[in-house]
């Protein structure tokens, strides 16, 4: 392997998802994968070789920063270059190396599609007991089993910038959902960072104090968020409800039996992008003070008329409140 990917390194890492133009830079500058301004330089020297002083070894080569960058283990961090290599694996033989060198070219694009799809495979099913069961049966929202867009990853990094650095606050378990493309393809993860107890994480930022927002999204590219939307249930003869949020689409699904797929946002609402088999939506928008969730479940329901779709929209009575809300409260009646 190490023969396969010697002087084919800044090549394979691009692949990988790091921007180009921070392996064609040789002074020091930001780490694509931990921040900073100036902690980071690429050396290569046919190795991969690189040096970022917030590691504990400073640096290392071409798979220390393969991990380091995918956030994975050695094992891990080797199948993702043998793929890149056309390897199964680690195992086989290496791709012949390219006939010249290739011309220069302005940056690529950002494509992280490679970290979330290792992201994703580290995460776990949800089991009974573990910090997401807990989180969402201290919610109110108790299932029996849980949608397969949803996982549990027992330890991801929780970053913040504090005076132009990138400072790790802790390690959590964390949430996942699977945002998906109209193609089903991973666009994006959206993360709760929890504590093992199962209550949302409180990270605080080191030079304000400001209790950081524990939820977070990370996408495969720039504009990975339009038309995309978390599959939690799958369309029932032509039936489909959709939402904001994550807890408030299984409130939706507890609550009314409706398949529901969450937006993640008011924005990605109003762009949800619904499959030709759905013929009977039901938009369940927020009850916004500001009217943003409103206005985000009127645009899509004009939309969606306008496309020849049946279209209901369910907002709750009372300001300041969505479907999660109105659940939680019929169930505490109900008790």
């Amino acid at each position: 392997m190490r023969r396969a990917t010697f002087r084919r390194w800044p090549d394979l890492l691009a692949a990988l998802g790091i921007p180009a133009e921070v392996l064609s830079k040789k002074s020091n500058q930001p780490c694509p994968a931990c921040g900073g301004t100036d902690r980071f330089q690429f050396i290569d020297k046919g190795q991969g070789r690189f040096v970022c002083r917030a590691l504990e070894g400073q640096g290392g080569d071409g798979f220390t920063l393969a991990m380091h960058w995918l956030n994975a283990d050695f094992k891990t961090a080797l199948q993702a270059v043998a793929g890149v290599l056309g390897m199964a694996e680690g195992i086989g033989q290496p791709l012949p190396p390219p006939a010249a060198p290739a011309p220069a070219k302005t940056a690529a694009p950002r494509d992280d599609s490679t970290k979330l799809r290792l992201l994703w495979g580290q995460a776990q099913p949800i089991q009974h007991g573990d910090p997401v069961d807990r989180y969402l049966t201290g919610r109110g929202l108790v299932l029996g089993s849980y949608p397969d867009a949803l996982r549990h990853h027992p330890a991801l990094p929780y970053w913040c910038e504090v005076d132009g650095q990138t400072v790790r606050l802790g390690t959590y378990p964390v949430m996942l959902a699977a945002v998906t493309s109209p193609a089903c393809e991973l666009v994006g993860l959206h993360r709760t960072y929890l504590t093992p107890e199962g209550q949302k994480a409180r990270p605080i930022h080191p030079g304000t104090g400001e209790t950081l927002d524990a939820k977070k999204l990370l996408t495969a590219f720039d504009g990975a968020m339009n038309s995309a939307a978390i599959q939690l249930y799958p369309p029932r003869n032509g039936e489909l409800a959709v939402c904001e949020g994550i807890e408030t689409g299984l409130a939706v699904w507890l609550g009314s039996g409706l398949p529901v797929w969450p937006c993640v946002s008011a924005w990605g609402l109003e762009h949800a992008q619904l499959p030709e088999s759905v013929s009977d939506t039901h938009i369940m928008g927020d009850h916004d003070v500001s009217g943003t969730g409103q206005r985000a479940a009127q645009r899509l329901a004009q939309r969606l008329a306008e496309e020849g779709r049946r279209v209901r929209v369910h907002i709750p009575t009372t300001p300041g409140t969505d479907w999660l809300d109105v659940y939680q409260s019929r169930e505490q009646e109900a008790a």
